[in-house]
C-alpha cells in the first residue's frame, strides 16, 4: 500500500500571457489558472522560477521552509483576481507558502468542515475563517527586512482542485500585489521505491 509524504510542486512552465502555469507533483500534473476580475493590461501571474532557486522561503515564516524552490507570482490585481489550482490527483492536506503577501485570499467553494490552519508566519498574517490576511509592509531603504506578510497555511482533507480569489489590501503604487506562490501536500509515494513523489524543495 502507497504511503504518503510532503512535497511540493515542481513548476515547470508559465504561459507567454501569464494567465497559466503547469508542474508536477507526487508525478501528476498541476495546473494554476488565474484571470483579473476587471479588464486590466496586468496578468494575473507574475515572475516565475521554474529551477529550483528561489531562496525566499526559507525562513522560519514557512513550515516547512524551503532552502530552495520553484515559485510563481500570483498578482492580486486592482479589482481582484481568480485563481484554480487542479490536481490530476489527489492531495492530502495541501500546504500553501505565501510571502510577500499584502492582500486577502479567499478560499471557494471548499467542503464542508474544511479547516484553514495556520502553520507559521508573521503577526499580521492572519487567517480568518476561509479567509488569508497579509499586510502591506515598505521596509526602510537599506533593510534586510522583508516586504508584506509571510506565511503558511495549510487545508485539511483531500483535494482535486483547491479555488481562491486574491484582492489587494495595500493602497500604494499602481494598486497590485505580487504574492512569492508556491504549494505542495501529502502525495503517494508507491511501495518499493517505485516512482518516488518528487523531492521536498
Amino acid at each position: 500500500m502507497a504511503t504518503r509524504r510532503l512535497a511540493f510542486v515542481d513548476w515547470t512552465f508559465c504561459n507567454h500571457e501569464k494567465t497559466q502555469a503547469v508542474g508536477t507533483l507526487g508525478g501528476h500534473m498541476v495546473t494554476l489558472t488565474g484571470q483579473g476580475n476587471v479588464t486590466t493590461d496586468r496578468p494575473p501571474l507574475g515572475a516565475a522560477f521554474l529551477d529550483g532557486t528561489f531562496p525566499g522561503f526559507q525562513t522560519a515564516a514557512f513550515t516547512p521552509p524551503l532552502p530552495a524552490s520553484d515559485l510563481v507570482e500570483i498578482v492580486g490585481l486592482k479589482g481582484g483576481s481568480s485563481f484554480k489550482v487542479a490536481f490530476d490527483a489527489e492531495v492530502k492536506d495541501p500546504v500553501l507558502h505565501l510571502g510577500s503577501f499584502a492582500s486577502t485570499m479567499e478560499f471557494l467553494d471548499l467542503p464542508v468542515g474544511t479547516q484553514v490552519i495556520k502553520l507559521s508566519g508573521d503577526t499580521d498574517f492572519i487567517v480568518d475563517g476561509n479567509k488569508v490576511m497579509g499586510e502591506a509592509y515598505q521596509p526602510p531603504p537599506g533593510s534586510t527586512e522583508p516586504t508584506d506578510s509571510d506565511g503558511s497555511v495549510r487545508l485539511q482533507g483531500l483535494f482535486r482542485s483547491i479555488a481562491f480569489t486574491l484582492n489587494p489590501r495595500g493602497t500604494g503604487g499602481e494598486g497590485h500585489d505580487g504574492v512569492h506562490f508556491q504549494i505542495g501536500g501529502m502525495v503517494k509515494v508507491p511501495p518499493f521505491g517505485m516512482g518516488p513523489a518528487r523531492r521536498l524543495r
